[in-house]
């Protein structure tokens, strides 16, 4: 069912379920309205985001395979795998203070097990070969606390290796946030993609099936020639010379100095690519600049790249043409995450998907990829939905209640405990069959006082 609203803003106070709870909640009036005479089924309530489970096109699984030619499956196999593993333990490239500070801490560390007051005791020989030691432990210890980052080259052999691992992974991935975006927005048009760090045109890929018949300029951007010609390849369904069916694409190896705009910018696993902090700014004004409409940010969904993609987020907030969030977040803060020094859990998201199958590898029907996120939009905020809380952890359903953990408009992070007595029946559906990515349909009140005694406790708060 394909269920829009029209919302305006309103007093929250006069529409609050029950002062019982330490949370109220004001429930959209035309969902209340939809629930309540069944036009609407709880699980498809406009803050679901879906899909929840995703499959390559059995074209795309098709190409993948035939593009494997005589290359020995298991090697191909155990190669992808190492290579995801890599991919999910990166760090971004250490930036100078960090080094100087880890230097500052592994010299107090060594001058304490190597005092320095005893070169005074030595002769100029044994003075010498003591600084040498001292020298060499201070680097080994550096060595061990300092995250050895170097670019990943791509040839043709490792552009192979990646489309086989990677590619239905973070197709799953962009299939997902490009489908919210179309959700949140259902007039967007895109007449123009542009994709920095295209990799095998996972991003195409997507944005192509949803705007097919609106996008007339597909522009890809990445510095290895093999990836570009590999994605090519998948486009003509793996045979050379074949047409490709969509129109205008084209390949590029750097950013172009052209100023040409496009009306939908990504830039999806590739910020863990770019060798420092000012380099990725660079790259994220100039997108940013590129952009007339939406730009994506993803990564992998580990506390790095969570990081990254916050980190990216806040900069191009704070650029001069102005623009907002669209999502993840419900607000234009600080990602409540990062604020809190103590929390050290990344802001993430899951997508199941299958995997692509090789030979006779046995693998499961159904992986699932934790991923970061983030869509912007240029100009002002116009989406009256936008302030609806996100779950940001898997909700718990237990007996007569519900528990989410939900990420506010005010930038912050909160737990609510849902059942029907205190919350209404609206809202309590709706909360017991979202899940962790989707949206409530309401706003959350101040915390409450209890203004009237209840016969039972209030169920438990679970981790």
């Amino acid at each position: 069912m394909n269920f829009s609203l029209n919302f305006t803003t309103r007093n929250l106070v006069p529409r609050l379920h029950r002062f019982t709870s330490k949370i109220a909640v004001d429930v959209e009036p035309a969902v209340v309205s939809a629930l309540e005479h069944a036009t609407l089924k709880p699980r498809k309530h406009p803050g679901v985001v879906r899909p929840n489970h995703v499959e390559l096109p059995k074209q795309l699984n098709d190409t993948l395979k035939r593009i494997v030619g005589d290359h020995p499956v298991k090697k191909l196999i155990h190669d992808g795998q190492q290579l995801n593993a890599y991919i999910k333990s990166r760090h971004p490239p250490p930036t100078l203070e960090e080094i100087e500070n880890k230097k500052r801490i592994v010299i107090e560390e060594v001058n304490t097990k190597m005092p320095l007051d005893r070169l005074a005791t030595l002769d100029e020989d044994e003075a010498e070969r003591w600084r040498r030691k001292r020298e060499l432990e201070i680097n080994k210890r550096l060595g061990q606390r300092i995250y050895a980052w170097k670019r990943i080259e791509y040839g043709a052999y490792e552009s192979l290796v990646y489309a086989i691992a990677r590619g239905a992974q973070e197709y799953a991935v962009l299939k997902r946030v490009l489908t919210e975006l179309a959700q949140r927005d259902e007039q967007f048009r895109p007449r123009s993609f542009f994709d920095f760090g295209s990799g095998i045109g996972t991003g195409m890929w997507v944005a192509s099936e949803l705007w097919r018949e609106h996008i007339f300029e597909y522009y890809n951007v990445d510095r290895s020639r093999e990836m570009n010609e590999i994605s090519e390849l998948i486009l003509r369904d793996g045979h050379e010379n074949k047409q490709i069916a969509l129109r205008n694409v084209f390949y590029r190896q750097f950013l172009p100095a052209i100023e040409t705009n496009y009306d939908l910018v990504i830039i999806s696993h590739t910020l863990f690519e770019l060798e420092n902090k000012e380099q990725r700014e660079d790259v994220l004004r100039n997108l940013w600049r590129k952009c007339d409409g939406y730009l994506v940010i993803v990564e992998e969904g580990t506390r790095r790249g969570s990081e990254l993609v916050n980190e990216a987020r806040q900069f191009l907030l704070e650029q001069e043409q102005e623009g907002h969030t669209v999502a993840p977040c419900p607000h234009d803060l600080v990602c409540p995450r990062l604020r809190d020094l103590a929390d050290r859990t990344p802001c993430n998201f899951p997508i199941s998907y299958a995997p692509l199958r090789l030979g006779s590898d046995f693998l499961a029907d159904r992986h699932t990829s934790l991923y970061s996120y983030a869509i912007l939009k240029k100009g002002s905020q116009s989406d009256s939905s936008s302030s609806w809380p996100r779950i940001v952890r898997p909700t718990l359903v237990r007996s007569k209640h519900a528990i989410c953990r939900l990420c506010t408009e005010k930038g912050t992070l909160q737990e609510v405990i849902f059942t029907k007595s205190k919350h209404g029946k609206s809202a309590y559906s709706c909360a017991k069959v979202s899940r962790w990515g989707d949206r409530l349909p309401m706003s959350l009140g101040q915390p409450q006082i209890k203004q009237e005694s209840i016969e039972s406790e209030e169920p438990p708060v679970l981790a």
